[in-house]
């Protein structure tokens, strides 16, 4: 476990100029220690130039939080470093400070590690990606002379550390538990509150929402069965723009990987749509995707029409498909509490 003293520093750190998901939990956490007392700092690192850290400008929709800004962390016991999964390297320069693994993303985890991770981890992952990536480290070796065979970690010896383990997702938990990591806690996360302001406000359309950069070949041939249905891409809006479509829309489907708990599902749910989803990822885990299995179905042309009938029938009788959605409405609206719950209960002085 972390020990914290009225003097330890939390040091977290954070890609700069992202604006997404991932990167507002980071500054959510920083927010939410400041806000109770702790001592809490936001390191920014540049992933166009080997995720060094660098200086850095809080992004206007992270302004609302209480951030304290470094350039550096303190490497001693009494402080803590936090990393999340694309940034897990950090840990050879960290040579006395605690040390927190964040795993909000299971896959995000080896699409990012390509420069450390060892060969025989990708290889029992997915072997035609690992092949990828020996091809990978061997044109830079060749041609580049950089040799990225070396300092290599594993997962094997990442679990053997002494390192505490969040886990974001049950689909993360369940990978820890596999790769034999033992000291384990959750620490979820919460949608932007603005989701919960637009609940059931706006008349509902026929419309399907769909996100293009998740399983967009399958959910196509959908779109192809059933052209008739007005089907729009969650792509190339504002938030503004996204939340007035989610208020809009009668459901969301989503066949993509689910690499952690995503967020558009729950952003959708609350807005009052109905969703549908496959098993890959964490939606094949009713804890992250809390719906009943009449709403997932597999991804598999054999579906199709299924899901096509499904679809009609949820436009159709719209205000009874929506009650079944009120278990995961419920779970999502405590959320916030619960992140707020597990992170003091992490950083509590002992």
């Amino acid at each position: 476990m972390i020990k914290i003293t009225k003097d330890s520093k939390v040091f977290v750190l954070c890609p700069k100029d992202s604006v997404t998901g991932g990167a507002e939990l980071l500054h959510q956490i920083v927010h939410v220690l400041n806000e109770n007392h702790r001592n809490a700092y936001l390191i920014y690192f540049d992933p166009a130039n080997n995720n060094e850290i660098c200086s850095g400008e809080i992004a206007s929709d992270y302004k609302k939080y209480n951030i304290q800004l470094s350039e550096g962390f303190e490497d001693n016991e009494n402080n803590v470093l936090v990393l999340y999964e694309a940034i897990f390297n950090k840990v050879l320069s960290a040579k006395n400070i605690q040390v927190m693994l964040w795993w909000l993303s299971v896959d995000n985890f080896y699409y990012t590690s390509d420069r450390y991770l060892s060969i025989s981890d990708y290889l029992a992952w997915k072997p035609m990606y690992g092949a990828k990536i020996i091809l990978y480290r061997t044109y830079n070796f060749l041609f580049k002379g950089k040799n990225y065979f070396k300092d290599n970690i594993s997962l094997s010896a990442l679990s053997k550390m002494d390192y505490l383990n969040a886990y974001q997702s049950e689909y993360a938990q369940n990978f820890l538990e596999n790769n034999k990591f033992r000291e384990l806690l959750p620490l979820k996360d919460f949608i932007n509150d603005e989701f919960f302001d637009s609940e059931y406000h706006v008349e509902k359309s026929d419309i399907i929402l769909y996100n293009p950069k998740k399983g967009i070949e399958f959910t196509q041939k959908i779109i192809n069965a059933f052209p008739h249905y007005k089907w729009i891409p969650l792509e190339k809006m504002t938030r503004t723009e996204m939340i007035g479509n989610l208020k809009k829309a009668k459901l969301y489907i989503d066949f993509g990987f689910h690499p952690g708990k995503d967020r558009i599902p729950r952003e959708a749910v609350m807005s009052g749509a109905c969703i549908i989803t496959g098993y890959d990822g964490s939606a094949g885990f009713f804890e992250d995707v809390s719906i009943y299995r009449q709403y997932k179905l597999e991804k598999k042309d054999s579906n199709i029409q299924k899901i096509g009938n499904l679809v009609g029938d949820i436009l159709k009788n719209y205000e009874k498909h929506t009650l079944n959605f009120d278990f995961y409405r419920e779970r999502v609206r405590k959320e916030k509490a619960e992140f707020i719950i597990q992170v003091l209960d992490i950083f509590k002085p002992r």
